[in-house]
């Protein structure tokens, strides 16, 4: 079996190594991808960085039995403008489903300047959005519902913003007013010409930043350290460059895409900040899905106050990103779910475990929607896998919310983060070696393995077959 390794978080490639050599012993492993065979091959399996994985097909392509680590779309999950169209396209085909009742209520929004923001929210598919900011109006801060802005295309806390009226919401937007000076002209125009060529490539999320791995030019206080994943990175292609403004709004008129969601106010704080739940999700071929036993629990690294009361973002936002390693190390900001740093008594005997059934059953009904309703934004093809991490808020009732879904997940090589990382790639090459049937599956060393990740999806039989023969790339 030939195979190249370049996964988006360097600290891990030699791992993946030793763990696929527990399977295939034999296994040939090439540095460069310039010396991998281009030729028809009976074995191969590719485990990559998501922006440098066009050209990476052809070798798929070339391989009898091949695997990469990557499906040739998966924009109905990672992007949240598509992610509430599958929500919202599965509560029309299956009334009875349970997964809207797990998602906050999410409006599609197309953004551009603050002077327009009238105009848009009237544009918009639903109007719950635009009722609910004209009530607020008359409505005292406490008895206001309240709404969090999110870019649709990238993550890591990056352009969020809280509101609860139409004049908050167009205070955080670009004025058309600004005037650009020549250099700024000349990057915008650079920007564009960027975009224009990412058009012709495959690409997994178009533009498609990952979760902890956002590029974001700032000016003033506001910055995302792009090395603080350790090894989050996304190889040598230009990505593109939001420039935030020293007053604060985002660049709207360059992002476009927005959701707006619901804010959920009542949580139980851990230890008096916010918290949400880390999912990994494996999916495998077309189309089993698979949810990894060991969570983790995310936390802001302010105290949690409503928004009313604290409308800083370290207080509502619970993305590790937006905190400084020495800080959300001080913090334990990263915690195991299952462990007492997230207490027992928070919500209850055994709420625990039914926060997980939670979890298994929306993810499966999340991946079927998206498999069933949005086929040409998620590929799932035999020769395709993907690890996905999906963040969960849990209310003070115990209620899971899914809040979005992020692809390549990038991961930092500390404490228990870094211990879960290891037995979750473990996990993730054995459940692809015994997908390409490789695994030693009938050897007992490798069951506890086996068992981390539960399966809660196997559509395999209900999907048509895959009219995708070959994947073509630029």
């Amino acid at each position: 079996m030939h195979v190249f390794i370049n996964g988006a978080c360097p600290w891990l490639n030699p791992h993946l190594r030793k763990f696929i050599l527990d399977h295939v012993p034999d296994a040939i492993f090439y540095d460069s991808f310039e010396d991998f065979p281009n030729e028809p091959l009976e074995e191969s399996f590719q485990y990559l960085d998501g922006w440098e994985i066009g050209r990476n097909f052809a070798i798929l392509n070339n391989s009898k039995n091949g695997l990469i680590n990557a499906y040739p779309s998966s924009d109905a999950l990672a992007r949240k403008d598509y992610l509430a169209r599958v929500v919202d396209f599965w509560r029309a085909k299956r009334p009875e489903s349970k997964l809207p009742d797990h998602v906050p209520l999410t409006v599609r929004l197309s953004l551009d300047y603050a002077e327009y923001v009238d105009e848009s929210l009237t544009a918009a598919d639903d109007l719950t959005l635009l009722y609910s900011l004209e009530q607020n109006e008359s409505r005292e801060p406490i008895e206001r519902d309240w709404w969090i802005l999110k870019p649709a295309l990238i993550d890591c806390g990056a352009g969020i913003r809280i509101f609860s009226t139409v004049e908050e919401l167009a205070s955080h937007l670009e004025l058309a007013e600004y005037e650009y000076t020549d250099d700024e002209e000349e990057e915008e125009e650079e920007r564009e010409k960027e975009k224009e060529k990412e058009k012709d490539g495959v690409s997994l999320s178009l533009p498609g930043l990952n979760a902890l791995d956002a590029l974001v030019t700032t000016i003033s206080g506001f910055g995302l350290d792009e090395k603080k994943a350790q090894g989050g990175g996304k190889g040598d292609h230009k990505r593109v460059q939001y420039v935030f403004k020293k007053d604060g709004r985002i660049p709207s008129a360059q992002m476009r895409e927005f959701v707006a969601q619901q804010y959920i106010i009542r949580i139980p704080p851990v230890e008096g900040k916010k918290w949400h739940v880390r999912a990994y999700v494996l999916a495998m071929g077309r189309l089993k899905v698979h949810v990894f036993r060991e969570l983790l629990a995310l936390l802001a690294c302010e105290d949690y106050q409503p928004p009313w009361e604290n409308p800083s973002l370290r207080s509502s936002l619970t993305n590790t990103a937006l905190q400084d390693e020495d800080e959300f190390v001080s913090n334990e900001s990263m915690r195991d779910f299952w462990s007492d740093a997230v207490p027992e008594k928070l919500l209850g005997d055994g709420w625990k475990e039914g926060v997980w059934d939670q979890i298994c059953n929306v993810t499966a009904e999340l991946f079927k929607a998206a498999a069933h309703t949005m086929a040409d934004k998620f590929n799932t093809v035999g020769k395709s896998f993907e690890l996905f991490a999906a963040d969960f808020l849990v209310d003070d009732n115990g209620k899971v919310w899914l809040l979005e879904v992020n692809e390549t997940p990038a991961f930092y090589n500390h404490d228990k983060a870094g211990e879960l990382a290891l037995r979750l790639m473990e996990s993730v090459v054995f459940a692809a070696m015994e997908h390409m049937g490789k695994a030693r599956a009938g050897d007992g060393k490798f069951d506890a393995v086996k068992s981390r990740f539960v399966k809660v999806l196997d559509e395999t039989a209900n999907l048509p077959k895959s009219q995708i023969t070959e994947i073509n790339c630029s």
